[in-house]
């Protein structure tokens, strides 16, 4: 009886070093769930000739929680940048961008994405959204004679 009971714990000593019973994942957690985005948002969506500030908000949900949420900024000559965005409480998160004026007569058009991931690293993108920068409008010429 007492092989028997020893047998019975090793196999399961076996079993939850194996299954790694540490708490890896959270009861009912669904680690290949990608988290949700929703509600992207410029504010405003179209800047003067100026440039000026940008209010970009976005929610986010996951079940499982959210590691990191990034605005991915691709400027009109195609450089990249990234801006960490800050949680302001019930899944939204904000970020500001300080776009530059725009000295040229063409409108400068910036594509925006949001990238989130939760805490499995799984990783979602939102569909991109454009802002625009007005380009600069000359006075009119001389009027004829």
């Amino acid at each position: 009886m007492r092989k028997r009971l020893l047998g019975l714990l090793m196999v399961l000593a076996t079993a939850v070093g194996l299954t790694g019973c540490g708490g890896m994942f959270l009861s009912g957690a669904q680690p290949m769930t990608p988290p949700s985005i929703s509600n992207l948002q410029l504010e405003p969506t179209r800047l003067r000739f100026t440039g000026g500030q940008v209010t970009v908000s976005v929610q986010v949900r996951d079940d499982n929680g959210v590691r990191a949420v990034t605005l991915l900024v691709v400027a009109p000559d195609g450089a990249r940048s990234s801006v960490a965005m800050d949680s302001e409480g019930q899944d939204i998160f904000r970020a500001t961008l300080n776009l530059s004026p725009n000295i040229g007569t063409n409108v400068q058009r910036y594509q925006l994405t949001v990238e989130a991931e939760d805490i499995f690293g799984i990783r979602a993108q939102s569909s991109p959204l454009m802002l625009e920068v007005e380009g600069l409008e000359l006075p009119p010429g001389e009027p004829p004679i």
